[in-house]
């Protein structure tokens, strides 16, 4: 997992340089006005979902979930929203894994992990195998509006260490 702001983001040597240059200038230029929907940066390698969501307002209604080729880097254009991330040792699976959708969906737990605040100006991406929950609420126990980002970038995109 990485957790930092945008203008750092350039710094993060795991992606090449086309994909790190595709996601920062699709963040910049992400506006208020973009329609929702998913737009292919480097066709099903790297895209990015853009829709208008509610953050969960309980534990009980949060569920983990993990991918198995996908990396998630979670960001918002308005909103704010709390994210955890956790070892997945241990979960309960809510879900078989979804092969076409690649992803894997567990029941909430009380131990929550690592708690991210996400804003438009930070982000969190979590790599495969990792299991985390987003669009949490942010403690004042009310679901709010948020419109978010989710880039997915296939693990093939991952540069070789």
């Amino acid at each position: 997992m990485i957790y930092d702001e945008w203008e750092n983001f350039a710094g993060y040597a795991i992606f090449g340089k086309n994909v790190a240059t595709a996601i920062a200038d699709f963040k910049a230029n992400a506006g208020p006005d973009l329609k929702n929907g998913t737009y292919e940066l480097q066709g099903r390698m790297l895209y990015a979902s853009v829709f208008d969501s509610k953050t969960t307002a309980s534990l009980e209604d949060a569920v983990w979930e993990t991918h198995a080729n996908y990396a998630d880097i979670q960001t918002l254009i308005s909103g704010q929203e709390v994210n955890f991330r956790r070892n997945p040792e241990g979960l309960t699976p809510k879900t078989e894994y979804n092969a076409g959708s690649d992803y894997q969906l567990f029941l909430p737990t009380k131990e929550h992990g690592a708690e991210l605040l996400i804003t438009p100006a930070c982000f969190a991406i979590y790599f495969p195998g990792e299991a985390h929950i987003t669009s949490f609420n942010t403690g004042e126990g009310i679901s709010q509006p948020i419109r978010k980002i989710v880039f997915k970038v296939h693990k093939d995109l991952f540069q070789k260490q």
